[in-house]
């Protein structure tokens, strides 16, 4: 398109009527001037009824006859000393507007720098994690849900790339429900989703799954869809629905094993539902769950054993049953919890 009809495409007929080109192409009236502004017209008609109006008033000044003053020099110098304040009161308020202009900028310029660095921070690393005793829900950008549980980390990359593979890194305990994107008879990249747990990498589709990491221990208990564990030491297992994955980073060793979804997500519901466990895997929830150093004066305590359900929203609550259920006394001073033989 060529540059200078456009420059007039939002012309109105004041504009027009300020224009030099058109002015002067109006007073001259010679044909190679009109055919720029014809040309105008056609491009843009709507153009058309305001290149007449602006052509009207021009022809009409053109037509009107020099006015000779009837003053004479001495009152037209009089006159001109009349209008100085008045010119200088106008100038006075246009420096005001000039001045709140400039504030109006610069306001407007730290709004800017504001957004931009919103929007730049949205492309670093963004880390949700939870207190001891905590529990949360977080959407992730793709609308998955994960739950964490207490002492618990995920990080992920806040812009997830549409040609690369949704990553987060995981420490602690979350069920996560994996959004499904992947589209019937097509899997691209970012279709999967890969949690960095240790020293595995768990790969899912739309899935749902509970992923628990403590003390060298890795447990992923499946419920829906599929996982594959792929780990630094050459593992690699593809787990079906019902089925736990558990890696013994300290042993070396993995097996997998039938999982009761109820008892695994127990902790979801405020509880944790235990069967022949011993007091050092609830002393281990004590101190991973809830930051507390656990003392136990007798050690053959610790292979005491309890089935059943322990709330565990408090931890007055997880006190008083390993009490009443294993016969012990328990003291606790600040953040240390000591059990003793009754």
């Amino acid at each position: 398109m060529n540059s200078r009809l456009a420059k007039y495409k939002d012309y109105t007929a004041t504009d027009f009527f300020s224009d030099e080109d058109f002015a002067q192409a109006m007073f001259q009236n010679e044909a190679a001037q009109q055919d720029f502004w014809q040309e105008l017209g056609n491009h843009y008609p709507n153009l058309a009824a305001e290149m007449e109006v602006a052509r009207t008033w021009i022809l009409l000044i053109k037509a009107q006859k020099p006015v000779q003053s009837s003053l004479n020099s001495h009152q037209r110098w009089t006159n001109i000393q009349n209008q100085i304040p008045v010119y200088e009161r106008k100038q006075g308020q246009k420096s005001i507007i000039r001045t709140m202009l400039r504030w109006a900028a610069s306001a407007a310029a730290l709004l800017l720098f504001g957004i931009l660095s919103y929007e730049i921070s949205q492309f670093g690393t963004k880390a949700s994690n939870t207190a001891f005793g905590e529990q949360r829900e977080l959407a992730l950008p793709d609308s998955s849900i994960i739950k964490l549980n207490s002492n618990s980390r995920i990080s992920y990359v806040r812009s997830w790339k549409t040609d690369k593979p949704r990553e987060v890194w995981f420490e602690g305990e979350g069920m996560f429900e994996v959004k499904h994107t992947a589209i019937k008879n097509r899997l691209r990249e970012n279709d999967l989703f890969v949690v960095h747990v240790g020293k595995l990498s768990l790969t899912v589709l739309g899935t749902k799954f509970n992923v628990k990491e403590r003390r060298g221990r890795i447990e992923v208990a499946l419920f829906e869809g599929s996982v594959r564990v792929q780990g630094q030491n050459g593992e690699d297992r593809v787990l079906a629905p019902g089925e736990m994955f558990i890696y013994d980073e300290n042993l070396k060793t993995n097996e997998i094993v039938y999982n009761d979804a109820n008892k695994v997500l127990s902790w979801t519901r405020g509880e944790l539902s235990i069967e022949h466990s011993n007091l050092a895997n609830i002393v281990s929830v004590l101190e991973d769950n809830y930051g507390y150093q656990v003392v136990v004066e007798d050690p053959a305590l610790l292979n005491k054993r309890f089935t059943g359900v322990i709330p565990v929203k408090k931890i007055d609550d997880i006190l008083f049953v390993i009490k009443h259920t294993m016969n012990v006394n328990i003291e606790v001073k600040n953040k240390q919890i000591v059990i003793k033989p009754n």
